[in-house]
């Protein structure tokens, strides 16, 4: 039972399949570097918005809207404590290593239009979306075109971003200057449950997060820790100027093994006896990130690749994902 309903389980948190992937991207941008940009119109007056008011726009304009952006960020992994792995979690886990920096640089022509590149310990990583079209070059190299069409619609709707900044519950923290423009500044305190909820506000019309919301609902009970989201727009046009994202978390894998184990007897699946060791122990993640948006609504130009193979769908991706990522992290 356990081999079975563990793969069910590790590949929630492993696998976004390829389907999910465009719009997925939105949803990362909100959740991990707060908005890919922001813009509330010519003119906006910041101080006169309640913090949900100026944010959902700000979000709702950053799907559309040209922009480049630079990023950097940490990821910590403690794994010290963890035990009984499967073979393939562990050897994901051995290629990541304790994790390590990163700097990244995104360019924005339009919601169909998207490129971003990630740098570490000298190992690069291209994804280009390009009307529907999805591809990857690792190191340089040539482009790979993923074998499925990306989704035609990415973007989240009004609805969905206005429910979605209210579950982080943004606060006006008052005038700042940055870099010398003139910014009003919102900071959003995240922990699993607000986690949770925003997977689930931004899970309809099957936007990526749809895949997130059941994951977060079965390790919410096993996981502990917060983080915060600050934004810094500009008073002046209401565009995102910098974004910072700061979390610490413990899943307890142990905890949440043994429940898994539990309710797959429970639905008649069969007992662990026989199929090994559960896992035990914790898994500690720390992470950083950092934005700043330049350019914002201006001439920004994403270039179709030349692809020269495809990568399959699903596992076969992801695998080679998983390899990189072990390069990429590992000598961080």
């Amino acid at each position: 039972m356990w081999g079975h309903l563990g793969e069910l389980g590790y590949a929630g948190l492993e696998v976004i399949n390829v389907a999910g992937y465009r719009r997925l991207l939105p949803v990362l941008a909100v959740a991990a570097a707060a908005a890919v940009a922001a813009g509330c119109g010519p003119g906006a007056i910041l101080t006169s918005e309640s913090p949900d008011q100026a944010v959902s726009a700000a979000l709702q304009s950053a799907q559309t809207t040209p922009l480049r952006m630079s990023l950097t960020g940490d990821l910590g992994l403690d794994t010290a404590s963890l035990g009984n792995l499967p073979a393939s979690i562990q050897t994901a886990l051995g290629e990541v290593g304790n994790g390590g920096s990163a700097t990244g640089q995104l360019a924005q022509e339009s919601s169909a239009r998207r490129q971003l590149t990630a740098s570490a310990a000298g190992h690069s990583l291209t994804l280009v979306e390009y009307d529907g079209h999805g591809y990857v070059s690792q190191d340089g190299g040539a482009f790979a075109e993923l074998s499925e069409a990306l989704p035609s619609s990415p973007v989240a709707s009004p609805s969905q971003l206005s429910s979605a900044v209210a579950a982080l519950s943004f606060q006006d923290q008052g005038p700042a200057t940055v870099d010398g423009v003139s910014t009003e500044k919102y900071s959003a305190a995240i922990t699993v449950s607000t986690l949770e909820k925003l997977a689930q506000d931004l899970g309809g019309s099957g936007s990526g997060s749809s895949e997130l919301a059941p994951v977060l609902a079965m390790l919410s009970p096993y996981v502990t820790g917060s983080g915060s989201v600050d934004l810094w727009l500009s008073t002046t046009d209401g565009s995102l100027v910098r974004a910072a994202l700061a979390g610490s978390l413990t899943v307890d894998v142990g905890a949440a093994a043994s429940a898994l184990a539990g309710l797959g007897s429970s639905a008649g699946l069969g007992s662990s006896a026989g199929l090994g060791s559960l896992p035990t122990g914790s898994l500690g993640v720390t992470l950083s990130l950092d934005a700043d948006v330049s350019d914002y609504g201006g001439p920004v130009t994403v270039t179709k690749p030349t692809a020269t193979s495809t990568l399959p769908a699903m596992g076969g991706a992801m695998g080679g994902m998983s390899q990189w990522m072990g390069s990429f992290l590992g000598s961080s």
